[in-house]
């Protein structure tokens, strides 16, 4: 009997032990894989550095989610953020404090089972480098109302 609770208090040790290195582990700060992004210089042309939902072409979003679009270098102002989102639908554009980031808000909620296009023009300007010169498309539908 006593043997039995020796090697029970031993396992209780051993379980105690392996738990708390496994929970060490996981609140450790891991290394990240990535690399700490350079600096923007002067001559780095204007590029889309993420959205929201990500990724933004063929996602699904909800029939009031705000896309947010996210560039390396500040645009110029709202009006220089050539857009346009195909079948028309209000919408307006807001920029962040740094003017990298434009969140498009919906005046009213998309309609459900559709498909929309957002096309960012070539025309729209930054900062320090005059038009974008290249287009970019998103292709992004709601969810299908099916019933209940």
């Amino acid at each position: 009997m006593r043997n039995k609770i020796i090697v029970g208090i031993i396992l209780i040790a051993l379980a105690f032990f392996v738990y708390s290195n496994v929970a060490s582990q996981k609140s450790a700060p891991q290394a990240s894989s990535q690399s700490t992004p350079k600096p923007i210089s002067e001559t780095d042309s204007p590029q889309i550095v993420s959205t929201k939902p990500d990724p933004l072409d063929n996602a699904i979003v909800s029939a009031t989610e705000t896309i947010e679009i996210t560039f390396n270098r500040p645009l110029q102002n709202i009006g220089e953020f050539k857009n346009r989102i195909e079948p028309k639908i209000e919408y307006k554009v807001e920029l962040s404090g740094d003017r990298k980031t434009a969140k498009i808000i919906f005046e009213k909620p998309l309609d459900l089972g559709t498909s929309y296009t957002l096309s960012i023009g070539p025309d729209t300007k930054f900062d320090g480098m005059g038009d974008w010169g290249q287009n970019k498309d998103y292709h992004f539908r709601t969810i299908t109302y099916k019933g209940i």
